[in-house]
């Protein structure tokens, strides 16, 4: 059903897409019940077969279609000019089951507004008493609406280059056709839309996050507290009463305390909770920071769900037991399974405010106390200068010349006589590495993807600073703090013991795995995401990715 162009699948065409359409197709069958198709009420065989003969009048026609038509239209014909065509709307039940869908559309995190939902109800409505002309028009409206909202669901609304013009992923597409014959295999909307939407174990947990959010918009959201003073622990305040139903709204109603308006020990526990879900500092105390987060809009907690499923959207779908995210919003590399995540560490986007790469790829290799190839804007503006100056510094701090790929002395060129005006002309020559060291950007380790340059895994210690950015090394680059164990839980073969390690690091010996589980890897901003306990947890958004994203999906300039 997925026309896949990504890196995951280089080498294997159609591999994924197989496994995936071969489940897809399975989840159907189990749906329909019946191999032969499903038993919904169709036409009688001559009235369908006058309104799939106009169908395919009104597609061959030359004249141009109506827009929503007409980006489709290859698809419609595909489908539609086949012998074993049949209707897919006109007769089944599935109209009014669209209409119904898209009314819903907010659940699937899209925007019903998006979709011509009067119009397709009149249509529905008008489909009982229509001429078999009119009925094959109805059908290919309804068709057309179904492919864009397949499309929404599947792939996103906005093409992901769009927002992030450095993107390295290739962006995926919908099989029209197949997406059409698909449906005939479903008895109605739902089934089919069950089996089709992302195959992701965080979109599946944010959407059903997502239809909590929005019961409690659609009740009457959770309102503002006023301001005060901070509150600790065994202090009295009038608006902890208000608080504690807050918290009840979002988290669901708790026993009543029988002195609401004190911060006891049951309070504390519930805003040491809330605290860590909404990237607050956990205190257990009544503060500002918590009073702000306590007032935003769960129309903004909405949007923050939805925008996360768009980008999850954006990713390649994986049939695997386990995959990586790592999520910027959240500043956590996480590995999951289906049962949730499994193992935690803290990250770093290289340079956060420029960091847009949003990327998709598999493990490839695995490389401790790598090398640094240095990029040739680094050695005209940082090491050239320095060369004149004083080779032998060059060469102490650990770079490495190779002339036509052969490794020579740092001083083997006369630097000094060189003019900067002929580095152009010979840089396909020669270039310069820096050695695993103390000066190495990657620190111990990196850690690449296949088929992607520009964003990878490497070595930031756990003193750390909160945000780090090394012009050295890509925009799309992210620092895992203590993440050597990464390496020896994606070793298919033991490594060795835990001594060789340590003096292989020690030696700064470059030591490249073998046989690495080539598991996905999905690097995305994320503002709302479920932690490793399944709840949904929200982060600040400080660098405006959210609004970057909104824009787009409003057709507006990028922030």
């Amino acid at each position: 059903m997925i026309r896949r162009n990504c890196p995951v699948a280089a080498g294997r065409p159609g591999t994924a897409l197989a496994i995936f359409a071969a489940i897809a197709l399975v989840v159907a069958l189990a749906a329909a019940a019946l191999p032969g198709g499903p038993a919904h009420a169709q036409t009688d065989t001559a009235g369908s077969g006058a309104v799939l003969d106009n169908v395919r009048a009104i597609l061959s026609d030359e004249k141009r279609q109506a827009l929503p038509i007409e980006n489709r239209r290859l698809d419609l014909i595909r489908y539609y000019a086949a012998d074993d065509a049949e209707l897919l709307f006109v007769g089944t039940g599935r109209a009014d089951q669209l209409v119904a869908r898209m009314i819903d559309a907010e659940y699937d995190g899209l925007d019903p507004g998006r979709y011509s939902i009067e119009f397709l109800a009149d249509l529905a409505t008008e489909m009982q008493t229509a001429s078999p002309e009119r009925l094959a028009e109805i059908e290919i409206w309804f068709a057309a609406h179904f492919l864009l909202y397949s499309a929404d669901v599947k792939v996103g609304r906005v093409l992901p280059r769009k927002v992030y013009p450095d993107l390295y992923m290739p962006r995926k597409e919908i099989d029209g056709e197949n997406v059409l014959r698909a449906l005939a295999r479903f008895d109605d909307i739902e089934s089919f839309m069950a089996a089709w939407e992302p195959y992701n174990i965080e979109y599946s947990r944010l959407r059903k996050a997502l239809a909590n959010y929005l019961d409690i918009r659609d009740q009457g959201g959770w309102g503002n507290l006023p301001g005060g003073v901070d509150v600790a622990v065994g202090q009295r305040d009038e608006r902890l009463p208000a608080v504690r139903l807050r918290l009840d709204i979002e988290y669901g109603y708790e026993a009543p305390s029988d002195d609401a308006d004190i911060l006891d020990s049951e309070l504390e526990i519930r805003l040491r909770a809330f605290q860590l879900h909404h990237d607050v500092p956990v205190t257990g105390q009544l503060d500002k920071s918590t009073l702000l987060a306590l007032n935003v809009p769960v129309e903004r907690r909405i949007e923050q769900i939805m925008l996360s499923m768009e980008r999850l959207r954006w990713m390649p779908e994986e049939i695997t037991e386990r995959v990586l995210i790592a999520s910027k919003g959240d500043g956590l590399l996480r590995l999951l399974d289906e049962g949730g995540a499994v193992r935690e560490w803290r990250i770093l986007p290289n340079c956060p405010r420029d960091n847009l790469a949003i990327v998709a790829g598999r493990m490839r290799t695995m490389v401790i106390n790598p090398s640094w190839d240095v990029p040739y804007d680094y050695f005209q503006t940082v090491l050239f200068p320095l060369l004149q100056k004083d080779p032998a510094t060059v060469a102490r701090r650990g770079f490495q010349l190779l002339y036509l790929d052969a490794a020579m002395p740092v001083d083997a060129l006369p630097w000094g006589s060189l003019p900067k005006s002929s580095l152009s002309r010979e840089k396909d020559k020669f270039r310069f590495r820096l050695m695993p060291g103390a000066e190495n950007p990657y620190g111990r380790f990196v850690y690449r993807l296949d088929g992607v340059d520009g964003a990878y895994l490497f070595d930031a210690p756990a003193d750390a600073a909160a945000e780090i950015c090394d012009v050295r090394l890509s925009k799309g680059a992210i620092a895992v703090v203590d993440g050597l164990d990464l390496m020896q839980i994606l070793s298919r073969r033991k490594i060795g013991t835990e001594e060789y390690l340590e003096r292989t690091l020690e030696r700064r010996e470059t030591l490249i795995i073998p046989d690495i589980d080539p598991l996905p890897l999905m690097i995305v901003y994320q503002s709302a995401w479920i932690d490793s306990n399944g709840n949904v947890r929200f982060s600040r958004d400080p660098y405006q990715e959210d609004l970057r994203l909104t824009k787009a999906l409003e057709g507006k300039e990028k922030s």
